[in-house]
């Protein structure tokens, strides 16, 4: 028997939620007996017998206080990166939770918004695997760095401006990690990219580290038939569709809606031949689309894996300008539906992406590049056809939840010394 409890923020509402999530539930699809999967979040409520969730109210309101308080505390730092940052530096008392269960590994995903501290974390008695959904794990209190240039986490974090506060609270996260986390953490990445960045690191260097995509389950992003997933949408049957969105819409720098604005300068497709449908928390920074030339669809935020479905096979190309991805979760979906996926040459795009093969991939960030690789695809069906076999061909061979699952269970029991 294999015991594992993955400790994750929460389970949705955020992509490394959903990942974790998905994690999890691959584990508990393995055919093999003897493996029991629990998903302990730090969200409210009990969703089923392998979900555990915060029940009590005076802990609920306690990790409300914790998080709100956090966010007071990084505003006061004066962080002027536009990246988001976090100390974690409040208790929980989940190390002693954790330690007093019947497990033989705890699975650490997001676990932010003070979910459990970084002491804590090197209080767990177990072995760890740690699931990098973004660079906090080796960095100090960033979760991706401002640019290529900052590589604080190789070089060592120093006082740059004696009077900057940012630059000390920085340096004092990065020495608690380092002299907190003695005990047998383990990193799963989900990309090459990310692997590599935590190779390099001060922080995990020496740490046993694999490359696990997330999974897809491909029985459910699957392709459904173009005009039929229109048709249940209500969009336009005789126009090119291109898709956009994440889960915070807009409003995060990383996912590039930006980017996108100024792409859409560069297509000269008339208004009536193209439409572009968004999906995602619907935010004030998505007011920027009303002033482009073409029709915005806005489908907001979507809760439904099947609906998601349906949106990425409606579309003729899913386009990811991201500045950095780990991943890339929606772009795999998308390649799971069949749909062509195009992109800068950044982070976890580049494990996803095959220029020509099954979509486009651009050097960053040159926006009127993509746009013209992009026209070009959309006026060809046929390379639209071809490049959508191949997207689901890759999802199939890549991110199917069962081939990953066995992938996690086959990392567990190298750490645990089984076989």
């Amino acid at each position: 028997m294999i015991r594992i409890l993955h400790l994750s923020y929460c389970d949705k509402n955020s992509g490394a939620g959903i990942a974790a999530n998905r994690i999890h539930n691959c584990i508990c699809d393995q055919n093999e007996l003897g493996i029991k999967s629990i998903l302990r979040i730090n969200t409210p409520g009990n969703h089923n017998s392998k979900t555990i969730g915060t029940k009590k109210s005076i802990s609920i309101f306690f990790n409300f206080f914790k998080k709100y308080l956090e966010r007071i505390l990084i505003k006061i730092f004066k962080y002027d990166d536009n990246v988001f940052h976090s100390i974690s530096v409040f208790p929980s008392l989940k190390h002693e939770e954790i330690n007093n269960l019947d497990i033989d590994l705890v699975h650490i995903h997001w676990v932010q918004h003070e979910t459990i501290s970084i002491e804590e974390i090197g209080k767990i008695k177990f072995p760890i695997v740690w699931t990098l959904h973004d660079c906090w794990p080796f960095s100090a209190t960033e979760h991706y760095q401002k640019d290529n240039l900052d590589q604080r986490y190789i070089r060592g974090y120093k006082i740059k401006k004696l009077f900057k506060l940012s630059d000390y609270i920085d340096k004092l996260c990065f020495y608690r990690k380092k002299y907190s986390w003695e005990n047998n953490i383990n990193l799963i990445a989900p990309s090459k990219w990310i692997a590599d960045c935590a190779k390099n690191s001060l922080l995990m260097k020496d740490r046993k580290i694999t490359v696990i995509p997330n999974p897809i389950n491909t029985k459910i992003f699957k392709p459904i038939n173009k005009r039929s997933a229109r048709e249940s949408l209500k969009l336009k049957l005789n126009k090119k569709v291109i898709l956009f969105g994440s889960i915070d819409g807009g409003e995060d720098p990383r996912k590039g809606a930006d980017l996108l604005i100024d792409l859409l300068k560069f297509l000269t497709f008339k208004k009536k031949d193209i439409q572009i449908v968004i999906f995602g928390k619907k935010n004030k920074s998505q007011n920027i689309f009303k002033n482009t030339n073409f029709e915005i669809i806005n489908l907001g935020k979507i809760n439904s894996s099947n609906k998601m479905s349906i949106i990425y096979s409606a579309a003729d190309v899913f386009i990811i300008p991201s500045r950095i991805e780990s991943f890339g979760q929606t772009a795999a979906e998308a390649q799971s539906c069949g749909t062509p996926v195009a992109g800068f040459d950044i982070g976890g795009l580049k494990d996803i992406i095959k220029h020509g093969e099954n979509g486009i991939l651009i050097e960053p960030f040159n926006s009127k590049k993509l746009a013209l690789a992009l026209e070009s695809l959309l006026k060809k069906e046929d390379k639209i056809s071809k490049l959508s076999k191949a997207s689901r061909k890759n999802a199939l061979a890549k991110w199917d939840h069962r081939k990953v699952g066995k992938s996690h269970l086959d990392f567990y029991k190298n750490i645990l010394g089984y076989g």
